[in-house]
């Protein structure tokens, strides 16, 4: 699926802006100090109360099913990405797909980015125009990692499109925490 270049630089500014507020950096600080573990849903909840206050006014879903395209899935019917998203302006029937993950380790959490970027290009295109799809993932720090070749080989390895230009990986500043969007 392509990437259009305005769909990534809305989502960039949305992570941008969710990763600046401070309430987020607080809690992700209690999360590496507790060593707290699954805390997806809290992220992804969490951006949904970010979604609804942003400036942008998007027009957003949680979970909403969409039907697989049954020549490209066999085994399941829906797949319900974390969040379909659209930019107040927009046109009405066209969307962005968002999933969102966590994890301890760096590369896993990639990879499951990947992963899920595969399941939603199985979609049925006539249910809902997806314009772009996106991965949000969080992850510890490794400051010897070189994020931008792991997600290419990550998604290279999975028959996926790579565009250097629709990457966006940094640190969360004040957290021992970092994140890519792809």
């Amino acid at each position: 699926m392509k990437k259009p270049q305005t769909d990534f630089d809305y989502m960039q500014n949305l992570v941008e802006d969710f990763f600046k507020r401070a309430s987020i950096k607080s809690a992700l600080r209690v999360i590496a100090n507790q060593s707290i573990t699954g805390w997806e849903v809290w992220f992804q909840i969490e951006f949904a109360r970010f979604l609804t206050e942003h400036e942008s006014e998007p027009e957003w879903l949680r979970e909403y099913p969409l039907e697989y395209d049954w020549r490209k899935e066999k085994h399941r019917s829906y797949f319900k990405p974390d969040f379909i998203i659209r930019k107040k302006g927009w046109a009405l029937d066209r969307y962005i797909a968002l999933e969102m993950k966590q994890h301890a380790q760096t590369g896993n959490c990639l990879s499951n980015m990947a992963a899920d970027l595969v399941k939603v290009a199985r979609i049925r295109e006539s249910q809902l125009n997806v314009r772009s799809i996106w991965a949000l993932g969080v992850f510890p720090t490794d400051e010897d990692s070189n994020l931008e070749e792991m997600i290419q080989t990550k998604l290279e390895a999975i028959g996926q499109s790579y565009y250097s230009d629709r990457v966006l990986a940094a640190r969360i500043n004040k957290t021992p925490f970092s994140y890519a969007l792809f």
